[in-house]
């Protein structure tokens, strides 16, 4: 493992809001990720949410210039295309099938072109942007802002959520404040699964609380990488063999056993 003084500075010098959630959620994974550049084998439903993504990402490049949406048809073909590729570097569960997760997600990207896109107008499709957040320089992609300045991130999940998660919050309160066009403005959109296909939208306004949050957590983030402690968070209901593509570094790295579930 090469996390020496110079190794562990280099991996600290510019983080990403994707970095940081990551790190928060659990240190072992980012440094298996980030510091020892392991490939983590992709999921089914990772490779549904990417899929997903890019086909959306396909849709708003084109109406920033053509100010209309795709034909559903064109999307859904981009879609099935996306999926299978990223289903090819996926490993299945046992009592998975890919046709399963094709169904699912032309329901989610019908879902989504139906209802949230013929309202956005975007300005900007997974732009790069950075900026200092802390003392910390911070870059990052975002997804789309549309030309009010407001920040959309749209995601996929297979169970019914409340809320925005604390990952996706910072994710969010992170690019507007490293994107001068943002007005401040955030909503993240997702497409979820329960008893039928939905789409729940939850908006906020970065609050002077929420930029405070951010500079806080980014150095301490910053400091807890170079002093080189990476804890593995194994009371984490997502530390599992199922969910944590790096379970076998972990068990080899710090001993112990992940749970098989």
């Amino acid at each position: 493992m090469s996390n020496g003084p110079e190794a562990l500075l280099l991996a600290a010098e510019v983080l990403s809001p994707s970095q940081v959630a990551q790190f928060l959620n659990c240190p072992a994974k980012w440094m298996f990720r980030y510091l020892m550049d392991l490939k983590e084998p992709g999921t089914s439903a990772q490779a549904l949410g990417k899929a997903f993504h890019e086909t959306i990402a396909h849709n708003f490049r084109q109406k920033r210039d053509s100010s209309r949406d795709l034909p559903s048809a064109e999307c859904l073909e981009f879609f099935r295309k996306a999926l299978g590729e990223r289903l090819q570097e996926a490993v299945l569960q046992k009592g998975e099938h890919p046709m399963e997760f094709l169904e699912l997600g032309e329901m989610m990207v019908g879902k989504y072109l139906a209802e949230a896109a013929p309202l956005i107008q975007p300005a900007a499709v997974e732009s790069r942007v950075s900026g200092i957040i802390g003392g910390v320089k911070v870059a990052g992609y975002v997804d789309l802002m549309d030309i009010e300045g407001r920040i959309i991130d749209s995601k996929t999940a297979l169970k019914p959520i409340r809320g925005i998660a604390h990952d996706h919050r910072l994710q969010l309160i992170s690019y507007v404040m490293i994107t001068p066009a943002a007005s401040g403005a955030c909503r993240l959109d997702t497409v979820t699964k329960g008893k039928t296909v939905s789409l729940i939208q939850k908006s906020f306004v970065v609050a002077e609380q929420d930029r405070r949050y951010a500079e806080a957590i980014y150095p301490m983030v910053e400091d807890s990488i170079r002093d080189g402690i990476f804890l593995p968070r194994r009371s984490s209901p997502l530390c599992s063999r199922r969910y944590c593509g790096f379970w076998k570094a972990c068990e080899k790295e710090y001993g112990g056993i992940v749970r098989p579930d």
